[in-house]
């Protein structure tokens, strides 16, 4: 499937923006419908190979979601892959500073395996709703930080 890619404006600064993405407690207060967010392997949040447990609920079934940071660079990339169930991908965060505060750009690429694959002609209207949803809410929590 091809990548999915939006963006949205924050007036708080690149570095305050990061620093909240970079905390595992934050993902849970914006990441859709979000009932657990738990890292499960050593080292600091958003170092490369760790790992987490998450689980969302979607019509009060509760899915599990194994996640794996896969990139970071301090103050402009976080990046995951992930596997729900049968439907693996791969997300992030890319910042960059604007005049008057920070532009996030959030891309998903899903990937849709066995009988999941009778799902692709929703695939891209179920990914285009879940990063408006995600950046949506991230704006939301971002904007109740203080200004720095």
């Amino acid at each position: 499937m091809s990548r999915i890619e939006s963006s949205i404006h924050v007036q708080q600064s690149l570095e305050d923006v990061f620093a909240f993405l970079n905390k595992s407690e934050s993902h849970r207060k914006f990441i859709p419908r979000c009932v657990e967010f738990t890292q499960t392997s050593e080292g600091a949040f958003g170092q490369v190979g760790v790992r987490v447990k998450s689980a969302v609920r979607y019509f009060g079934v509760r899915i599990p979601i194994d996640y794996e940071i896969i990139e970071h660079e301090m103050n402009h990339i976080l990046a995951m892959k992930g596997r729900m169930g049968l439907v693996h991908f791969r997300d992030g965060y890319i910042l960059s500073r604007k005049a008057n505060g920070t532009k996030i750009k959030f891309w998903l690429k899903l990937h849709l395996t066995r009988w999941a694959k009778v799902f692709s002609p929703f695939a891209g209207l179920i990914g285009k709703v879940h990063a408006w949803e995600t950046l949506r809410n991230l704006k939301r929590e971002i904007t109740r930080l203080p200004k720095s």
